[in-house]
């Protein structure tokens, strides 16, 4: 049996870039690496089925499942997910996941991290999960920008020199498919055309205060913020916090407290996570 830990995702701006190799396939972008995340853990079975549990509750789970049939077809796993944060919201869990999968059975099977590194981001990509978190995740910064889409070398992941200590993760409806926006060819081009201005901005001065604003420029310009996302930052804003919209969720980060953030949204209207970037290295361990 091997566990392994793999932080969170949190995209700010995002420009979905397609090719016709799943290692260039991604997205450039601007995001935060969460110390919160996925730990998998994983046994070996001997009748070659794979059994994925999430939380505790067995699922199909199809972009985990398609990194242990990369990585060791025919063989059979009891894996079991446990994650920190909602999944469907703009965290990465699915990255997180799939990542943390990836090493235990590159571990198990002899194979290196980058081969776990591939297969995860493989499976993101061609199962319709997030096109940039296993690349921004593995190049380990607190900020990483994507400056070139795909997982490195053939993708280019920089850091932003800061990392940010403070921040509250708050989900304030329910989940949002990523390919409900990614299928849609208007919405598509809308966002895509939205993250070139903000990606330039960035750029030019890639400091704390600009992520939150070029955020907030992304989401408004793209269309991808509901009216209650656009009222919540708006409110936050209004009692002297910063705030943008996780993509994709209906969820915000901010730096205000959970204690100002439930004042804005009640207690019982809003889930609220209390993070901080991070740069660790993910790292595997045998039970």
């Amino acid at each position: 049996m091997i566990s392994s830990f793999c932080p969170g995702h949190v995209s700010c701006v995002f420009q979905p870039i397609t090719s016709f190799d799943a290692m260039s396939t991604g997205s450039r972008g601007i995001g935060i690496r969460l110390n919160k995340g996925a730990t998998a853990t994983v046994e070996e079975r001997d009748d070659g089925v794979v059994n994925i549990y999430l939380d505790g509750t067995q699922a199909i789970a199809h972009i985990t499942r398609m990194v242990a049939e990369t990585l060791a077809p025919g063989v059979g796993f009891d894996i079991r997910i446990t994650n920190d944060l909602p999944v469907s919201q703009g965290f990465g869990m699915s990255a997180a996941g799939a990542v943390a999968t990836a090493l235990c059975i590159a571990g198990m099977t002899g194979q290196s991290r980058t081969a776990a590194f591939s297969a995860a981001h493989t499976a993101e990509v061609m199962g319709g999960g997030g096109l940039g978190d296993v690349a921004a995740i593995v190049a380990g910064g607190d900020v990483p920008v994507r400056t070139v889409a795909g997982l490195p070398p053939f993708g280019r992941v920089e850091n932003a020199d800061f990392s940010i200590e403070n921040l509250t993760l708050a989900v304030i409806g329910g989940e949002l498919r990523t390919d409900s926006v990614l299928g849609d060819p208007y919405k598509l081009k809308r966002v895509r055309e939205a993250a070139t201005e903000s990606m330039d901005s960035f750029l030019m001065d890639p400091s704390y205060e600009n992520l939150y604003d070029v955020s907030n420029s992304f989401s408004s310009r793209s269309g991808l913020e509901s009216p209650a996302i656009r009222r919540g930052i708006e409110r936050l804003m209004a009692k002297g916090h910063r705030a943008g919209m996780c993509m994709l969720g209906n969820s915000l980060f901010t730096d205000a407290p959970e204690k100002d953030v439930w004042a804005v949204f009640g207690r019982g209207h809003v889930r609220t996570f209390r993070c901080a970037s991070s740069r660790k290295e993910i790292i595997t361990r045998r039970a």
